[in-house]
């Protein structure tokens, strides 16, 4: 019974459960907790441009990137709820989130050239946005509509994202996009 359990014993059997679940029988809340994984990394890395950023496009990027971390964050919260009202349990600390992205971060960034900030953007959100195809999937292969829907406008605001930041390097929304080579093979 769930009451005579200490917090420590509930926390165990929850990370007992989740372990089990990664490695035997991937779902799409599994998964979810990479993109929750990859969001926070995306919380720290626009925030160390949008403070690090410079050159000739200093006050457009350093506006560009407070609008994506704020909208990032949005999407974090929206996804853990979405998660929580499943009955599910995302991951909620620094550590399970570290364990969990996909994406990576570095202090030496924040001496990057703003056209390179950019384009790592680009290539995380790209990634994320693959991660999600991924979880799709799986929300509609679980029947779960609601997670489905939530995904998919995430999706969707990557998409825009995407399209953005690669207008302002001055490329086409799908250019140098991998995935559209994986899925002509």
């Amino acid at each position: 019974m769930v009451k005579n359990k200490t917090a420590q014993e509930r926390l165990q059997a929850e990370q007992e459960h989740k372990e089990h679940v990664h490695h035997t029988k991937i779902n799409a809340a599994a998964i979810a907790d990479h993109l929750l994984g990859n969001m926070h990394t995306l919380h720290m890395k626009l925030h160390q441009y949008h403070w690090y950023v410079k050159g000739a496009n200093f006050f457009t990027l350093h506006e560009k990137f407070e609008e994506l971390y704020n909208e990032n964050e949005k999407w974090f919260d929206k996804l853990a709820e979405r998660l929580i009202t499943s009955g599910h349990k995302p991951a909620s600390t620094t550590v399970e989130f570290e364990k969990y992205s996909m994406l990576s971060e570095d202090a030496v960034n924040k001496y990057a050239k703003a056209e390179d900030m950019v384009e790592n953007i680009i290539e995380d959100f790209r990634s994320t946005r693959d991660l999600t195809i991924r979880t799709i999937r799986l929300a509609q292969d679980e029947g779960d509509d609601a997670l489905e829907d939530t995904l998919i406008a995430f999706k969707n605001d990557l998409d825009k994202n995407i399209w953005m930041l690669q207008a302002f390097i001055g490329k086409e929304a799908l250019e140098d996009d991998d995935a559209l080579d994986e899925d002509e093979d």
